[in-house]
């Protein structure tokens, strides 16, 4: 029983990991280009300061080669961050 619950546990970290690679968050000059990759609302916190918003939950890009494609910046280190517009 040990053994079954240690190989639980292990497959629900690679999941974890896999998912954070995964994640990606992305930046808009406005609420409404949000909209647009599919974000479920706009964040305001420090970045809007220089002139973006955060999108919160948008599906559209999943990947530095998804922002490029809409013409963003990709920042790719611990977290990948997309600047569009």
């Amino acid at each position: 029983m040990k053994q079954q619950t240690v190989c639980i546990l292990l497959a629900l970290i690679l999941v974890s990991a896999t998912y954070a690679d995964a994640l990606v968050f992305v930046y808009a000059k406005t609420c409404s280009s949000c909209k647009a990759y599919g974000a479920k609302s706009c964040g305001y916190g420090y970045i809007h300061s220089k002139g973006y918003v955060s999108c919160d939950g948008a599906t559209a890009i999943r990947s530095c080669s998804d922002c490029q494609r809409r013409l963003g910046r990709c920042r790719s280190g611990a977290i990948t961050e997309c600047y569009i517009g």
